[in-house]
């Protein structure tokens, strides 16, 4: 693999105690976040190649959102071993993937604690906050969270 990007998932809501973590909708701002974020991804003219991404509802949301601008022709799987997940577990993932660059959209603390282990240095990641990692080099190349207006 050449390069991994790493997304967590856009903000989500917490309006309705009722529903479980795992079908937390995104609210405005995680929306307005999503939409920037396929934006950015779009100007930037990023080659992916594979999307794995978390199955609950505010991961599959952004995705959604991002597609809206981004223009993707690759595969997408869905994946539930990205919720509730562990560094290891991501790293398998990553491993297995038959592909030169992969997005993965998945969930605090874990793609925080991927992201550092992987860039060498402690990295904070609000929602909605890219890092994208040469992995033949073993550095962070970008980290960012573009502007969700």
């Amino acid at each position: 693999m050449k390069k991994l990007y790493l997304l967590r998932h856009a903000k989500s809501s917490w309006d309705n105690p009722d529903l479980g973590d795992y079908n937390r909708p995104l609210n405005k701002r995680g929306k307005r976040q999503a939409r920037a974020m396929g934006r950015f991804f779009q100007e930037q003219g990023f080659e992916i190649d594979l999307i794995l991404c978390s199955g609950a509802q505010r991961t599959r949301q952004t995705l959604e959102l991002i597609l809206e601008f981004y223009d993707y022709q690759g595969e997408i799987e869905y994946r539930d071993e990205l919720y509730e997940s562990s560094v290891s577990i991501l790293q398998n993932l990553i491993r297995r993937a038959k592909s030169d660059t992969l997005l993965l959209i998945g969930h605090n603390p874990e793609m925080e604690t991927l992201a550092g282990v992987l860039a060498g240095q402690v990295l904070i990641m609000p929602t909605c906050q890219l890092a994208v990692i040469d992995m033949e080099k073993e550095c962070l190349e970008l980290f960012t969270r573009p502007e969700d207006t």
